[in-house]
């Protein structure tokens, strides 16, 4: 920071260099010069906060040298004279005249200096404070004009965007009442703007929509957020759905985005509606599938078994009277083809009504299906079955079909070496669990629209009431994960699960 500049003008330099020394301990710059001429020539286009001059001087004296450097500036120069005479009203005058603000006479008083001297120094710093104060207003004056008219501007542009928003927009005091609406929303309530800004949102609530409607005004101003579809009332009497989006602004105003969603809303109990039937419509086709399976396994049991036992009898007898090697070996061949062929129909009867899951329940059926599949696919199956979960024969044979399928899936496509299967029970619900350490589903193949067997497992879950969920586990592996709910009654065959 630069110090303020003080003048002094005396034609002896031992005067000067006594105020100079006097005038040390002031934070000032010290221009010295020996006549009026050097002072002129030093203070050209310099700013002073006093000049110190000697009366009587040479050449240009005190008087002459203060009215020239007054001349010259735009702002006065405060002078004060030194003089070692005593001066009488006449020489005051004359000296008060050409910009005197003060005198002190020789030999000059150190304090004295100093304290008038103090007076101007502080003086000129509070006019510098004072510009600096009105150079800082006036920028802050400036930066208020322009963040007013961008403020302007932004409103206008806010008003221009709330009039004509596709949604409607709307403001509320912490009481729900209208404060600002625009046109879409006067559109989607067909109220007036007047007639809006008199009611609350409460207002135009019916009954069966009143207390979930403050619960979720409740939330936004306890949270600052809320969103909700809620059925309106509209001005003609009809009732439409409407979804609010509301957003808290300060502590009593509430931005609220609003959109008649009456069609959607149509058209999503409408699909509602068809998945229902479509869920139906799938439950009973299994049925049916189920029913055909039944009545095939039991014409493959009773008709073709029987008829094939009959046949492997009557060989056996027959081989029993025949003493011809070559007869008798081809006997043999027939007969153990037969007998293969019965297994055949025992797989298949089995594969399409497994009775044993209605004879010896679903854990039974779980450990006599998953020992076949190790064997004939050299894949390893780990159980952990909890015992004394006893379900209905129909539900436990959906349980037993995902199964099927997921072991099928794990087969042909996983690559894995082991499986684990679970079968648990927790507060609330039954876990099916069913794991591999192959290479994974991929996410192709999980939302594939092509993925049919995967489709089937779902609608399976879904009769039951509950929920599948499949997924890649620590990277590899693929997990099949049922959860049936507890509370779903039809399904078991006691009520203390």
């Amino acid at each position: 920071m630069n110090l303020p500049n003080l003048l002094i003008v005396d034609d002896s330099n031992d005067n000067l260099l006594y105020l100079g020394t006097a005038l040390k301990i002031l934070k000032v710059n010290l221009i010295k010069a020996q006549s009026g001429i050097e002072a002129l020539e030093k203070t050209k286009g310099i700013e002073l906060v006093l000049a110190i001059i000697d009366i009587r001087m040479p050449g240009l004296n005190g008087y002459e040298l203060a009215l020239k450097m007054n001349e010259t500036r735009g702002d006065k120069v405060p002078i004060i004279f030194m003089t070692a005479s005593h001066m009488d009203e006449i020489d005051e005058f004359e000296g008060y005249g050409s910009g005197a603000v003060d005198y002190i006479y020789k030999p000059i008083n150190n304090r004295i200096l100093q304290s008038k001297v103090s007076v101007f120094l502080n003086l000129f710093n509070q006019k510098q404070t004072i510009i600096r104060n009105a150079a800082l207003l006036k920028k802050s004056a400036d930066e208020l004009i322009v963040v007013n008219a961008a403020l302007k501007e932004s409103e206008e542009k806010y008003r221009s965007y709330i009039d004509h928003a596709p949604e409607g927009v709307f403001i509320t005091d912490e009481t729900g009442k209208y404060i600002e609406v625009n046109k879409a929303g006067c559109s989607i309530s067909g109220y007036l703007k007047d007639e809006t800004l008199k009611m609350s949102v409460f207002d135009m609530l019916p009954e069966e929509s009143l207390e979930e409607g403050q619960s979720h005004f409740r939330t936004v101003v306890e949270t600052g957020t809320a969103k909700a579809d809620l059925l309106f009332k509209h001005k003609d009497g009809t009732k439409r759905w409407v979804t609010f989006n509301v957003v808290k602004l300060a502590e009593n105003r509430f931005l609220g985005f609003t959109k008649d969603i009456t069609d959607r809303k149509k058209a999503e109990n409408e699909l509602k509606s068809s998945l229902v039937q479509l869920h139906k419509l799938t439950q009973y086709t299994e049925k049916v599938r189920e029913n055909e399976r039944l009545a095939i396994s039991r014409e493959l049991h009773d008709d073709l078994g029987q008829a094939l036992t009959a046949v492997k009898i009557d060989l056996g007898l027959i081989r029993q009277k025949v003493s011809d090697p070559d007869k008798l070996l081809k006997i043999n061949k027939v007969y153990t083809l037969v007998s293969e062929i019965i297994k055949t129909v025992q797989r298949l009867t089995s594969q399409l009504r497994p009775q044993i899951i209605d004879d010896l329940g679903l854990d039974a059926a779980i450990e006599w299906y998953t020992k076949e599949f190790a064997q004939r696919n050299g894949i390893g199956v780990y159980l952990n079955l909890d015992s004394g979960i006893v379900i209905f024969p129909d539900a436990s044979l959906t349980l037993f079909r995902i199964m099927q399928e997921s072991l099928t899936n794990v087969a042909r496509h996983s690559g894995a070496t082991r499986v684990d299967i679970g079968l648990t029970k927790t507060a609330d619900s039954i876990n099916f669990r069913i794991s591999d350490n192959g290479i994974g589903i991929t996410e192709n193949g999980l939302n594939s629209k092509k993925s049919f067997g995967i489709m089937n497992m779902i609608e399976r879950a879904t009769s039951l009431g509950g929920s599948l969920d499949i997924y890649r586990e620590n990277g590899h592996g693929t997990v099949i994960k049922l959860v049936l709910p507890l509370n779903n009654k039809g399904i078991y065959e006691n009520n203390n699960l």
